[in-house]
């Protein structure tokens, strides 16, 4: 995880009051079979589940969410992505298959944000954008934390998802699930 990427977006967008979620990291990555970027795991315990200016939703896994949250999940997004990618995704050089996809999000306009699960190194994973209307994947570099970062302060243009917000124009804001 790059530090400089956190405190960027905490300085951008401060979570609100009593946001982030907690609980046993080690059950929630024995549950997915796998470990979560350092990055993604700092930003649920800072900000935990919710949307960015109604626009982008972030989920926590399932594990760390109350049974009446009514965020969606985040395991049902990615079987919801995995199915979506096998009826009508184009494999490319580097998503070959749906099950390198766990979904951590997605936006206003049903696009579908995840990482590309390749690699023993977490930190190391591509995100990657999956259009709600099929076709290629498109990757960006690692850093969920940095990706979100440039998508909200309008570092990255054109925006990869289709929100119908202008970023990088008004300070985003996190809304946790709990004040939705």
């Amino acid at each position: 995880m790059h530090t400089s990427d956190i405190s960027r977006l905490l300085e951008l967008m401060p979570p609100p009051e009593g946001a982030g979620e907690s609980g046993d990291w080690a059950a929630v990555e024995s549950a997915w079979g796998l470990r979560f970027p350092r990055d993604y795991v700092e930003f649920v315990a800072r900000y935990g589940a919710g949307e960015i200016d109604r626009s982008l939703a972030v989920f926590a896994p399932d594990e760390l969410m109350p049974p009446d949250a009514p965020q969606p999940g985040m395991r049902g997004m990615t079987e919801e992505a995995r199915w979506l990618f096998e009826e009508d995704g184009e494999p490319t050089g580097e998503v070959r298959s749906a099950g390198q996809i766990v979904a951590w999000g997605a936006s206003c306009a049903a696009d579908t944000l995840g990482w590309l699960t390749v690699g023993d190194d977490p930190d190391a994973w591509p995100v990657l954008v999956l259009d709600r209307d099929g076709g290629a994947p498109r990757v960006f570099g690692p850093g969920m934390v940095g990706f979100l970062h440039g998508v909200v302060s309008g570092e990255i243009s054109p925006s990869p998802v289709g929100a119908v917000v202008t970023w990088g124009e008004e300070r985003p804001r996190f809304v946790h699930w709990r004040a939705e």
